[in-house]
Formats: C-alpha cells, sequence, structure tokens
C-alpha cells in the first residue's frame, strides 16, 4: 500500500464523521474508511480513492470520495514549495469555483494538504479524457463553449490580481518552463528529425534560449481567469456531453486564448485539427461576443491564439525531456507532435 495510503488510514473512520458532518453531508457515523491508493499521481499531490460505510441510524454520506494531499517525493515537495501548487489549488476552491461558470467537482472538505486532505468528489462514473487518444470536435466543441463562458465572465476582472492566482509569464514558474525548454531542444531535434520540417525545429532551436521571451507574449493583451492546464487529461464528459474540469493547481489570470490553443494543440489529433481548428477558434470568439466581451476583434483572438500555441509546444518539450510523467503512454510526444506541426502550419513563429 503507498504512504498516501496510509497517512488517509491513519484520520480514521471518526475524522471523517466529523468532516461530513460538519459540511452537511452526512448525519451517519462512518463506521468504516478505507484508502484505495490511486496510480496516478499529481505534480506535488497523491490521491486515493477513500470507500466509506456508515452506520445504520442517521442519513449516509457519499460511499466514494476522492483524496487529495501533498506527495511526500523530493521532487514534489521542491515543486510545491516553490510553486505553490496545493495552496492554489485550495484557494479556488475555497474562493471562486463556487462563481465559475463550468462544472468543478464537488468539494467535501479542504484540509491544510499535510495532515489533512482536499475531498472532493469521485468523477470515476463520468466519461474521462485520454489525452494521448485526442479529443474528438464534439467534445472540443462543448469544452471551447464552457471555456468561453468562462473567460467572459472574469474578463479584466479584479480578481485576477489575487495574489495567489498564477502569472504564467511570470515568476518560478515561468523560469522552471523556460530552462526546460532550453535544455530539450537536443532531445526534440533528435526525436523530431525527418517527422517535421528542419525549418520548424530549427525555429524552435532558435527561440527556445530566449522562452521566457515566448511566454511574455503569450500572455500579453486582455486577461481573464483561465485554468491554464486545459487538456484532455484534465477534463471529465458528463452524460450530456458537458466538461467537467479537474485540477486546478496553475489557475491564473492571462489571455483566454492560452486555454483554447492548450487545448486544440496540446489534445487534438493533427487531421481534426487541420480540418476544425480555426471554426473551433470562430465558435470561441463568437461565444465570447454573446457573453458580453465587446473589445476584442477576431483578427485579435486569431493573432493570439497563433502565439498560444507554442505553450503546449513548450509544456510539451518540458514532459518529454525532463519529467517522467506520462512517458509510459506516450503523451509528450503526443503533444510535442501536434504542437509542432499546428505551430508550422500556423506559421507562429513568425509572430515572434
Amino acid at each position: 500500500m503507498s504512504t498516501v495510503a496510509h497517512s488517509l488510514e491513519a484520520l480514521g473512520p471518526q475524522w471523517f464523521t466529523e468532516v461530513l458532518r460538519e459540511g452537511g453531508y452526512a448525519t451517519a457515523e462512518v463506521a468504516r474508511a478505507e484508502a484505495e491508493p490511486m496510480v496516478f499521481t499529481g505534480a506535488v499531490a497523491d490521491m486515493a480513492r477513500i470507500h466509506l460505510g456508515y452506520e445504520e441510524s442517521g442519513e449516509p454520506g457519499p460511499a466514494q470520495l476522492i483524496a487529495k494531499i501533498r506527495g511526500t517525493t523530493e521532487v514534489q515537495v521542491g515543486m510545491d514549495a516553490a510553486m505553490g501548487l496545493y495552496e492554489r489549488e485550495s484557494r479556488f476552491y475555497c474562493e471562486l469555483a463556487a462563481r465559475v461558470p463550468v462544472a468543478t467537482p464537488e468539494i467535501f472538505h479542504i484540509g491544510d494538504g499535510s495532515d489533512s486532505p482536499i475531498l472532493m468528489e469521485d468523477l470515476g462514473g463520468l466519461r474521462a479524457g485520454d489525452q494521448v487518444e485526442g479529443i474528438s470536435v464534439a467534445d472540443a466543441e462543448r469544452t471551447v463553449d464552457a471555456l468561453a463562458d468562462m473567460h467572459a465572465a472574469f474578463w479584466n476582472a479584479p480578481e485576477l490580481d489575487l495574489p495567489w492566482i498564477a502569472r504564467p509569464a511570470e515568476g518560478v514558474y515561468a523560469g522552471m518552463i523556460a530552462q526546460l525548454v532550453a535544455s530539450g531542444v537536443d532531445t526534440l531535434r533528435e526525436r523530431y528529425a525527418g517527422r517535421v520540417s528542419d525549418a520548424v525545429l530549427d525555429g524552435v532551436a532558435e527561440v527556445a534560449p530566449r522562452w521566457g521571451e515566448v511566454l511574455q507574449r503569450c500572455a500579453d493583451g486582455p486577461r481573464t481567469l483561465v485554468h491554464n492546464d486545459c487538456r484532455l487529461d484534465n477534463i471529465f464528459f458528463a452524460a450530456d456531453g458537458s466538461p467537467v474540469f479537474v485540477d486546478w493547481q496553475v489557475v491564473a489570470g492571462t489571455r483566454g486564448t492560452q486555454d483554447v490553443g492548450n487545448l486544440l494543440a496540446g489534445s487534438m489529433n493533427v487531421e481534426d485539427l487541420g480540418d476544425h481548428w480555426e471554426p473551433l477558434l470562430r465558435r470561441y470568439h463568437e461565444r465570447l461576443s454573446l457573453r458580453g466581451v465587446e473589445d476584442y476583434p477576431w483578427e485579435q483572438c486569431l493573432r493570439d491564439y497563433r502565439v498560444n500555441v507554442l505553450y503546449p509546444l513548450g509544456a510539451g518539450i518540458a514532459l518529454l525531456g525532463h519529467l517522467d510523467i506520462g512517458d509510459a503512454r506516450g503523451l509528450g510526444d503526443a503533444i510535442v507532435l501536434r504542437a509542432l506541426t499546428h505551430v508550422a502550419d500556423l506559421n507562429s513563429l513568425e509572430l515572434l
């Protein structure tokens, strides 16, 4: 059994009884609380599925919950200390989740992350997105609709200046991505020589040492609230096809095409992407307008998107060359190949 399961089991049925009663989710006493470690772990967090059994007297609460707690590996501890990922997600669920016009998991408790976890709704009964498999056009349409709704609701909003909201072009986060991209260029050339044009690889290699400037260009313009890790692995789909977004650890204030570019260039297969990116982007822009955004012409949205597709490329290079997460699935390769192809098709590098 994993470390996270032991730490959660130490809380015991009485702890779950108190938490669920305090939140008004159950009156029955929890008789059994079993932690099932999940294979998936986040950048800074470990997760487990909690199976709950209740005494017969009183109203029972949920039979299963997902618990998310800070990881204990050296890499997880270091990343969380540098980037504040666990605290940012906790603050999002406390302060903004109820106000965003997109679906997020129901939250039952927010602990300190060290001795007690975030307890959230188990979405295992929903259809999970698979980034390697790729997003369908129908799912992409529903997702860009949801993104437009959220972005319009927080367009140039004062909440974007909250100190815990990330700024993707600034600070430790930007510096880490820029460093990983710059040091991953050799791996990129080796792996993709002959698979994409030399001109694109040369262009990426040329700007890689200045990736901090790329991140800044990705952030220029009107700001809104963005998920900032908007990729298919972080999305579930309800029975009616509507998306439910999870993993809000890097929620940020930047321009909205950050989410759209990340979703399409990182999660849509190359063939679909070539045929459908522009109708999807127009759909997003039109919905922004319908939701009251009046100061954002199509030409600016298109230009912003062309630059923002570089963002998932940088994340993919970092994933491919330096992180173990997703390598067994071929996630890094999928992201990079899609993003490289899209960057070439849109001639994004010329905008730099």
